[in-house]
């Protein structure tokens, strides 16, 4: 039997009609679709005026495009209703015939999790949440277990998924997104029906025996939920309800280059060591700070300004905003402009385990430098020989490490401490990584061994750097400079990711502690 190529979307249970869900885009054919006489949906179709290929120009001087030809792009779209619900099987640019918006996100992955299994997969593509987010797809030679695809499952977020259905009535091949894409010989007399099961594995929650991660973090991409997730913000915001929102630099910056920060673009010296949300409202005018609204927060700037004047940085306000919400029974989290829904009990997990973290049972000196280099340079200086410098000693490592820096500073007492300054989820994870990969060589790699013994001042030796350590008498400590109030609050992805890095670091025998190094908080002079 034949088999057809078919792209479903599943829309929200509150559209009941057609023409609800439909765009006025002009002229569009419109048919009723009545196999056997039965009525069971409309296909919409509308056809642009043909024109040359935009491939032609690349020829327009040796060859004349008419000659080429002309072709037109086709957007069918068709819509059926079937117990209740209006599935959209969308042919070509379809989908664009839809407004944005009116359909199920996931609807697609869901059906496919539940139809494929966990030990049919070709291919996913995912999100993943490290020192740099990053999207990637990969894709096996044969069925493969999730597992075989390296997925992180605290760390990852499963974006889409194609495989083999375990039943092949439903089809011989399945990816699934926000559309279910099908390979199916459903021939349209049947299609009602097989809708219906389509829909009955939406509705089916037996995926989480299989993939009970796949819930714990889903990007929000409902316009209309966005929009109400940022009201809300803002909302908390001019009420100054900002004890789970605040602002963060949101990428990593050579810090020794910094003069400074301000909040206006015409100004020309730094007010700021850092930025902080009472900061940029206090910098606000009244008339801003009374219609407060996330436009404004989109249309305001922060620059990061050199020491030597001129701006080298300069990040929209929405950006730089991290913010934890609590809404309808859910948490959602704002991070680099994009907003997630986190699973809370995965956000009880990974609190739970940040918490678990001990604080490091010493004291670092508060931080009033210029840089984290002449910060801890200064902590060696004032040591008394408690600690050795290491920050900035890169060492080259073979294995796609490239230069890898032992720590920040190496205690008489076997402390491998790693400093950074607090900044948005990325930085830190940057902190985080960075000790979990010194972590590992330390412990697994004589030569890796060798070389940082060579950088180690007499005093601070290794007994034998040949010799595999006893990991149990080091402790990797994580101190993060901080001037906010209270003890130290990172944002969830950071928590996440230093999870995972102790995780790592406790299986391989080491103790993982936590600091946070207190800063002076002045504001700077204009001058």
């Amino acid at each position: 039997m034949k088999y057809h190529n078919l792209s479903i979307l599943l829309l929200k249970d509150h559209f009941t009609s057609f023409d609800q869900v439909l765009k006025n885009e002009g002229h569009v054919n419109k048919f009723e679709v009545r196999p056997n006489q039965k009525p069971i949906g409309t296909l919409y179709v509308k056809t642009a005026i043909p024109k040359p290929p935009k491939w032609t120009t690349y020829f327009s001087k040796v060859i004349d495009p008419k000659k080429i030809g002309n072709s037109s792009t086709l957007a069918a779209l068709f819509l059926v209703k079937s117990n209740d619900r209006i599935f959209a099987i969308t042919f070509g640019h379809g989908r664009y015939l839809l407004e944005p918006d009116c359909w199920e996100e996931r609807f697609g992955l869901k059906v496919a999790l539940n139809c494929i299994g966990q030990e049919k997969i070709r291919s996913i593509s995912k999100q993943t949440f490290d020192a740099i987010s990053r999207q990637s797809k990969e894709q096996a030679s044969k069925e493969a277990d999730a597992r075989d695809f390296g997925l992180d499952i605290e760390q990852d977020l499963l974006r889409a998924v194609t495989g083999i259905p375990k039943n092949k009535e439903l089809g011989k091949r399945m990816y699934g997104m926000d559309a279910l894409s099908v390979s199916t010989n459903t021939k349209i007399d049947d299609l009602s029906s097989y809708l219906n099961r389509i829909h009955d594995k939406f509705l089916d929650e037996s995926y989480k025996r299989d993939f009970p991660w796949v819930d714990h973090l889903s990007e929000i991409k409902s316009e209309t939920k966005i929009e109400e997730l940022n009201q809300i913000l803002a909302t908390k915001i001019a009420s100054d309800e900002i004890d789970r929102i605040w602002l963060a630099v949101p990428e990593i910056i050579p810090w020794e280059e910094v003069g400074g920060f301000c909040y206006f673009l015409s100004q020309k010296f730094p007010e700021y060591h850092d930025i902080h949300l009472p900061d940029f409202l206090n910098s606000l005018r009244d008339e801003d700070k009374e219609e407060l609204n996330i436009e404004t927060l989109k249309k305001k700037y922060v620059q990061c300004v050199h020491v030597e004047g001129h701006t080298i940085y300069r990040w929209q306000i929405y950006k730089c905003i991290y913010g934890e919400l609590e809404f309808e029974k859910d948490t959602y989290m704002l991070s680099g402009g994009k907003w997630y829904l986190i699973a809370s009990d995965f956000v009880k997990k990974v609190n739970e385990s940040f918490f678990l973290i001990p604080d490091y049972e010493f004291s670092l000196p508060k931080y009033c430098d210029n840089s984290e280099g002449k910060y801890n340079q200064r902590v060696v200086t004032e040591s008394s020989n408690k600690f050795a410098l290491m920050d900035a000693k890169n060492i080259s490592f073979g294995g796609g490490y490239s230069k890898i820096e032992f720590c920040d500073l190496f205690s008489n007492g076997k402390d491998i401490i790693h400093v950074k300054r607090y900044g948005a989820s990325s930085v830190l994870s940057h902190l985080f990584a960075q000790g979990r990969i010194s972590g590992e060589l330390f412990q697994m790699e004589a030569d890796f061994r060798n070389k940082v013994d060579n950088l180690l001042p007499t005093y601070f030796k290794l007994e034998n750097s040949e010799n595999r350590p006893n990991s149990n008498e080091y402790r990797v400590v994580f101190a993060i400079i901080s001037d906010a109030p209270g003890e130290l609050n990172i944002p969830f992805f950071s928590r996440l990711n230093l999870k995972n890095a102790a995780r790592v670091l406790n299986g391989l025998g080491y103790e993982e502690e936590k600091i946070k190094i207190k800063k002076y908080r002045k504001r700077q002079r204009k001058k």
